[in-house]
C-alpha cells in the first residue's frame, strides 16, 4: 500500500461530510430567493428604466456595488428616483465593457433574447447565475401569467447587437476556450495566482492575449462556472477548503515548479465536476461498486469526495470517517486492507495541489522547508517566491527566522 505522506495543512477543522444540513440550507435558500424574485410583475415596457424601478433600494445598491461605483450614504437619506437615474447610464457603459469577455454559454443567452423580443423561457430558475447576470444589471425578472420570466432589457440589447458580429464570435470562442483552460489547471493546482495562470494559459492558445482582458475573463469565469473561484490573487478550485493552509503547507516547496501537462488534459480536466479517469480511479470505483453494490454516479462521487479530502491535506483516518458515515466501511478487516491499499494507490498517482500538480513520487519529501537565502536577495515588498501571490515580508520571510 502506497503511504499516504504528512502534508497535511494546519488550522483545519475536523473534516465532515454531511450533506443533510446543506442540502437543508440550499433548500431554504431557493425558497427565499424565488419568493423575492416573484413578488414583481413583468413591466409591460421592457426598458432598463422600468426594470431598475421595479428593484428595492438594497437591490440597486447591490448593482452599484457590482459595478464599483461610489456607494452614496444612507439608504434612507437617498431616494430611489435618484438611484435609478444615476445607474441606467453606468449600467449601459459596463455593459458594452462587459460583453467581450463573454462565454459561448453567455452568448447563446444573449442571441436568444435578442431574437425574442427580449424575453428568455425555459431557463432553469434555480441557477444562481441568473442571479449574477441580475446583479450586474444585464438581465431581469418578473411574473407574466403565472410563470417568473426573465428578460434583456431594450437597451442592453441595443448595447450588445453593436458587437455581435464575426470578430466578437471568435473573441467568444477565445474566452471560453482561456477559462475552459484555466479552469483545467486550477483543478490540478488547487490554487495559482493570476500572474503564473496567465502565462500558462498564454503558452497553450494561438491568439495574442492582453492580461487586463484575460483578467476580465477570469473575473467573469468566476462568477458562471462553479469549479473555479476567483480570489483577490489566485485563481482557486471549488474544493478548496483551505487558502491559507495550502499556501502553508507549500512552503515546504518553495522551489518546486507547477507541473506541466498537454493540452488536451488541462482543457478535459476543465470541464465541470471533471473527475481524470486513471487506472487506479478505476479500481477504487469498480471495488466500491462490487463490495457496496453502489451504482457508477455514487461510486464516482464517492471517489471525487476521497480525492477531495486527499487534496485538502487531510489523512486516512479522515477518509475511513468519511467511508463509515456514507456507510462504505468494508465488512471485514481483509476488504478493508483492500479498500486501503486501492485508496493509497490513488493517492499516490494523484496531483497533489500541495505539490503543485506534482505526485509523490515525482517530488521526495522535503523534511525541512527549502530557505530563500541564495541568488538575489529578495525584497520584503516583492511577490513571495513560494507563488502565493503574499508579499514576502507577509509570507516566507517570517518562517526563516
Amino acid at each position: 500500500m502506497a503511504e499516504m505522506k504528512d502534508m497535511s495543512m494546519e488550522g483545519e477543522k475536523e473534516f465532515t461530510f454531511s450533506e443533510a444540513e446543506y442540502n437543508e440550507m440550499m433548500e431554504q435558500y431557493q425558497a427565499e430567493r424565488m419568493k423575492n424574485l416573484r413578488r414583481r410583475r413583468l413591466p409591460e415596457q421592457r426598458t432598463l428604466h422600468e426594470a431598475l424601478n421595479a428593484m428595492t433600494k438594497p437591490e440597486l445598491e447591490d448593482i452599484q456595488y457590482n459595478l464599483n461605483l461610489p456607494m452614496a450614504g444612507s439608504l434612507n437619506r437617498v431616494k430611489k428616483a435618484e438611484m435609478v437615474e444615476s445607474l441606467e447610464g453606468e449600467i449601459i457603459k459596463f455593459a458594452g465593457r462587459w460583453f467581450v469577455s463573454a462565454f459561448q454559454e453567455q452568448k447563446d443567452l444573449f442571441d436568444y433574447a435578442c431574437q425574442h423580443e427580449g424575453l428568455l423561457t425555459g431557463l432553469q430558475q434555480e441557477d444562481y447565475r441568473l442571479d449574477y447576470l441580475r446583479g450586474i444589471g444585464v438581465l431581469f425578472c418578473g411574473m407574466q401569467k403565472g410563470e417568473l420570466t426573465w428578460f434583456m432589457p431594450e437597451e442592453i440589447q441595443a448595447e450588445y447587437r453593436k458587437i455581435n458580429n464575426g470578430a466578437f464570435a471568435d473573441a467568444v470562442n477565445l474566452n471560453t476556450e482561456v477559462v475552459r483552460l484555466s479552469a483545467g489547471l486550477v483543478f490540478y493546482y488547487g490554487l495559482i495566482d493570476y500572474d503564473q495562470l496567465y502565462q500558462k494559459v498564454c503558452g497553450y492558445i494561438d491568439a495574442e492575449l492582453d492580461f487586463a482582458d484575460f483578467m476580465g475573463i477570469i473575473f467573469n469565469g468566476g462568477c458562471w462556472y462553479p469549479q473555479i473561484v476567483a480570489g483577490k490573487h489566485d485563481l482557486q478550485h471549488e474544493s478548496l477548503m483551505n487558502l491559507e493552509a495550502l499556501e502553508e503547507a507549500r512552503c515546504q516547496y518553495i522551489k518546486l515548479a507547477y507541473a506541466e501537462f498537454p493540452y488536451d488534459r488541462v482543457y478535459d480536466a476543465g470541464e465541470e465536476s471533471y473527475i481524470e479517469s486513471t487506472e487506479e480511479y478505476r479500481a477504487l470505483a469498480q471495488y466500491l461498486m462490487r463490495k457496496k453494490q453502489l451504482d457508477v454516479l455514487k461510486a464516482a462521487e464517492a471517489v471525487r469526495s476521497i480525492g477531495i479530502i486527499i487534496q485538502n491535506g487531510y489523512e486516512m483516518k479522515d477518509i475511513i470517517a468519511f467511508l463509515a458515515e456514507h456507510q462504505l466501511k468494508m465488512d471485514t478487516e481483509a476488504e478493508n486492507r483492500e479498500l486501503n491499499q486501492l485508496i493509497g494507490a490513488y493517492y499516490a498517482k494523484m496531483p497533489l495541489w500541495v505539490l503543485k500538480g506534482h505526485t509523490t513520487s515525482e517530488v521526495p519529501r522535503q523534511t525541512e522547508p527549502t530557505q530563500v537565502r541564495e541568488g538575489r536577495k529578495v525584497g520584503r515588498n516583492e511577490p513571495c517566491p513560494c507563488g502565493s501571490g503574499k508579499k514576502y515580508k507577509n509570507c516566507c520571510l517570517q518562517k526563516e527566522y
